[in-house]
């Protein structure tokens, strides 16, 4: 068959992604556009540039290579042809559903969206009852009851490859409202010559809603979540394990995998619709490493039902005999092992230490892998005579370095008070709007201070971006999570993952105290002169500013920014006052620049009657300036506030953040940038070196808040939000002139 340009331009479209959906290839989402295979988690496919690189192989490139390798299981030397027959099969598919490729995953998208209507099914069950019974051993009264009520449904007959099936089984996925929003589809035949190490079909429709999967409740549903790899796993469970089922209230998931952030999401989802009182969560993957892996998950965290105020506690079970549930019921055998989530990682930790090395495994065909024997002639394998690390040890030796790090970086902080030019790099970072924390944009810049533009490994990857051999990362806090803890007899805090059988008992007994305590992981990022990122990509990586006034200063734009500022003094409940109170200025004293231009007042008779006041005749920018400067006064400075500094410390944190505030909208300093910056310095040289970082660090949170503001609510100088904000007129200053005169009233100038 001769295929034109323009086919062969349109069968490169073709997604890696959406050919797994047609062929039931599982996958997890590691991040927003990498895919990872669940089967060998070393295989990743980057969306955004549609290839992908098997790493444990050195196997990588299109979807032709893919079905090539990974699919058809083929070596280097072999032909291509099946696999391009596999794609010409799933390019006629995509063009009998008429699915526009270059729109069918946008981002990681699919802009399809599943429709049940669409799912082409039977009114006849023959096949399904005769799979399910026959094949794998589900109760017919059970499978009868699961076809009335739809739970189960018979397909119609598909082609895929080259090859007309007998029909499957659609197993339709409800959430937590009962509305159908995808399915798996199972094939009831067994073709090893199309489906390999599998057997047989299987699929996630594309467009499923991944929040959920194929789902049965008993009882009230709300109590008990248990998991699953698969519907069918899911029905053989429920089958030998009915009663209990009811008696817990327990609703059956199938993640259709192995990833079990689902499960979270799902229950989440349910308390937040419903109100569900879900109490525990029982992890009943597979007996078998990745099943082990999945399940460790639940092992890590500490969850909370926020209905009933209650832990949420985790339990793992597996089969007594075989790898899954059905291939116990297929055994006859009864019975589930239940083990605690320590228990878990620890088998997990024997699999790891005990598993045979790659090289003793030979392929004795397509569909199976044998253990072979060593020849005579070859030198057996010795376990090392260093003892191998438990995961415990390994994560406190990986965290005491990533504290030594930190440390060492935190130590630097100093030499913000003796180097100007060293203070105003941090403030121009904070001020590029990449919304890190005040203490991870100190961290970069004290480890690297050439950064600009950071991201983790795998967000480089996802933005086809690879991070340059060698690189030292940079570490910074991660988003934090509450994390179990027990608290010994000494006073140390143990993560429950870390401690051991008999400080787990003792805790349950209340013997030990047992905590829910804050984690902040610390995670490695890259610097954009890190990777092979080139000039080209640049622009659609950088932030976008919310509003850029160094090279658009409309009147209709400084405005929008003044406005949005506004904004936030309402929302921290300041109002501000930029007409009549002109001769009220004037009576503060002058400072080192001439007249005030604004100033904070708050009343100590009444701390809720606070401020700001800005003089009329003000340029636009320098309304911007002074307002960002007496927004930073009202956050850090009011009465209710801890920050007892000195005036000039009070101004030069002021000062650091409205210097970020304005630069983050495009507005420069000015000529005058240099005094600014060695007057800030001289007053923090007048500091202890310990306190240094405290100071910065306030003022930057005070500027981060802001400048998040700024983008959420403008977007290239044009307001994204109409609300108007409480801008107090001269016919309502009576107040304000009463808290103003006071005797006892405080006030911040603006200098």
């Amino acid at each position: 068959m001769t295929i034109s340009k323009e086919e062969r331009a349109q069968l490169k479209q073709l997604p890696i992604r959406g050919y797994c959906d047609w062929k039931g290839i599982p996958y997890t989402t590691d991040t927003s556009s990498e895919l990872r295979m669940v089967d060998h988690d070393s295989l990743v496919v980057r969306t955004k540039l549609n290839r992908f690189v098997w790493n444990s192989t050195g196997a990588k490139g299109d979807l032709v290579d893919f079905i090539h390798y990974y699919e058809l299981g083929k070596s280097d030397s072999e032909s291509k042809g099946p696999a391009i027959k596999n794609q010409l099969a799933y390019a006629r598919f995509v063009k009998g559903e008429n699915i526009d490729v270059s729109k069918l995953y946008e981002g990681t998208t699919p802009r399809y969206k599943f429709d049940y209507d669409k799912v082409f099914k039977t009114q006849k069950t023959t096949i399904v009852k005769d799979y399910l019974v026959n094949q794998r051993k589900l109760n017919p009264q059970f499978v009868d009851n699961l076809l009335k009520s739809g739970a189960v449904v018979q397909g119609s007959r598909y082609r895929e490859g080259d090859k007309l099936h007998q029909n499957p089984v659609i197993f339709p996925w409800k959430d937590v409202t009962g509305k159908i929003v995808g399915a798996d589809r199972q094939g009831t035949e067994q073709d090893f010559e199309h489906f390999k190490k599998r057997g047989s079909s299987k699929k996630i429709f594309a467009g499923s809603d991944t929040s959920t999967g194929y789902n049965l409740s008993f009882g009230t549903g709300d109590q008990t979540l248990v998991l699953f790899e698969s519907p069918v796993d899911l029905l053989s469970y429920a089958q030998q394990n009915h009663q209990d089922m009811v008696k817990n209230n327990a609703t059956l998931l199938s993640v259709s995998g192995t990833d079990a952030k689902r499960g979270v999401q799902f229950l989440n989802d349910a308390v937040t619709a419903k109100q569900a009182k879900f109490n525990k969560i029982i992890v009943a993957f597979d007996n078998d490493k990745a099943g082990f892996k999945a399940a460790d998950y639940f092992d890590r965290f500490s969850f909370k039902n926020p209905i009933t105020n209650e832990a949420i506690t985790a339990e793992r079970q597996i089969p007594l005999q075989g790898k899954d549930w059905n291939e116990q019921l297929k055994a006859g055998i009864l019975g589930t092992r239940v083990m605690t989530m320590t228990e878990n990682a620890n088998r997990l930790e024997a699999l790891e230490t005990f598993e045979t090395p790659t090289s003793n495994l030979k392929q004795d065909d397509e569909n199976t892998s044998i253990i072979k024997p060593v020849n005579q002639g070859e030198k057996r394998p010795v376990k090392s005579d260093i003892p191998r690390r438990n995961k415990a040890d390994r994560r406190k030796e990986n965290a005491l370095k990533n504290k030594k790090i930190i440390q060492e970086a935190m130590g630097k902080v100093a030499k913000y008070q003796q180097d100007q030019q060293e203070l105003k790099k941090l403030l121009d970072f904070t001020a590029t709007g990449l919304n890190y924390s005040a203490r991870n944009s100190m961290l970069i810049q004290l480890q690297n201070p050439q950064a600009t533009l950071l991201k983790g490994y795998k967000q480089w990857s996802a933005d086809g971006i690879q991070v340059n051999k060698g690189e030292q990362g940079i570490k910074i806090f991660g988003a934090p999570a509450n994390l179990k803890t027990i608290i010994d007899r000494n006073g140390e805090k143990i993560r429950w993952a870390d401690a051991t059988s008999q400080q787990k008992e003792l805790a349950n007994n209340k013997q030990l105290e047992v905590r829910s305590i804050k984690h902040y992981p610390v995670e490695t990022v890259f610097d954009v002169r890190q990777t092979n990122a080139t000039a080209a990509q640049l622009p659609s990586l950088l932030p976008n500013r919310p509003i850029d006034l160094a090279t658009d200063k409309s009147p209709k734009h400084l405005d929008a920014a003044y406005k949005t500022l506004l904004k936030f003094a309402d929302k921290i409940k300041v109002p501000v006052i930029d007409q009549g109170v002109d001769d009220q200025i004037a009576k503060r004293p002058m400072t080192w620049q001439g007249q005030a231009k604004g100033a904070f007042v708050q009343s100590k008779k009444n701390q809720d009657e606070k401020f700001i006041l800005l003089r009329s005749d003000l340029t636009p920018t320098d309304k911007i300036h002074t307002l960002a400067h007496e927004i930073a006064h009202a956050q850090l400075h009011s009465l209710q506030s801890q920050n007892n500094w000195p005036t000039a410390i009070k101004e030069t944190q002021a000062e650091l953040s409205s210097y970020v505030i304005t630069k983050n909208l495009g507005i420069e300093p000015g000529e005058k940038s240099v005094d600014y910056m060695a007057g800030w310095s001289k007053n923090l040289k007048a500091l202890a070196d310990q306190n240094t970082g405290k100071v910065i660090s306030q003022a930057l949170k005070a500027s981060t808040d802001v400048t998040q503001y700024l983008s959420d609510n403008l977007s290239h100088g044009e307001v994204r939000q109409t609300k108007t904000s409480k801008l107090l007129k001269p016919d309502n200053l009576a107040v304000v002139e009463q808290s103003y005169q006071a005797v006892n009233q405080t006030s911040t100038r603006h200098i």
